[in-house]
């Protein structure tokens, strides 16, 4: 065991090459696996085998430096024209289409050279924030992470040459 190992502190978010800005409140990153087990009459419900049936990754980013371009890049079907951010309804608009690189880039704690990619990210635009006198704005952007055409949803680290 070795406390090197032990990592600690924020991330810069990038998605389809465009800095987010500043976080606050930490980027969260969960995985959730689904699993199918096989049973059969012969051993009653213990599983004989099982099998991932799905696995999803959902990222976090809880955006405290917002603009009308970065809240567009977020909210699949706006467009900012004239100053303003329109969004439509955006029935019917594929996020597969629409996604992109989401990446994690560790800035603390020496392990900068351990980003976190996810190959194929979008958002659907569901986030929330309120006006407070005694806090910051901050907009909580879920992020999905969809497969690429090889199945890859996310990368660990760099990879070496």
């Amino acid at each position: 065991m070795s406390r090197e190992n032990i990592k600690l502190g924020a991330c810069n978010v990038n998605f389809k090459g465009t800095e987010l800005g500043l976080t606050k409140g930490g980027v969260e990153v969960s995985v959730e696996t689904t699993t199918y087990p096989i049973t059969v009459d012969q051993h009653g419900e213990t599983a004989v085998d099982e099998f991932i049936t799905k696995r999803q990754f959902k990222i976090t980013v809880p955006m405290a430096e917002t603009t009308l371009a970065l809240l567009g890049l977020v909210l699949p079907g706006s467009q900012v024209t004239a100053g303003q951010l329109v969004v439509n309804n955006a029935v019917g608009v594929s996020l597969i289409d629409g996604a992109g690189l989401l990446k994690l880039v560790p800035v603390s704690g020496g392990n900068a050279d351990e980003p976190v990619e996810f190959v194929k990210a979008n958002t659907a635009g569901n986030f929330s924030f309120a006006y407070r006198h005694n806090q910051e704005r901050i907009y909580n952007i879920e992020f999905t992470a969809y497969p690429d055409d090889a199945g890859v949803l996310a990368k660990f680290g760099k990879a070496t040459p």
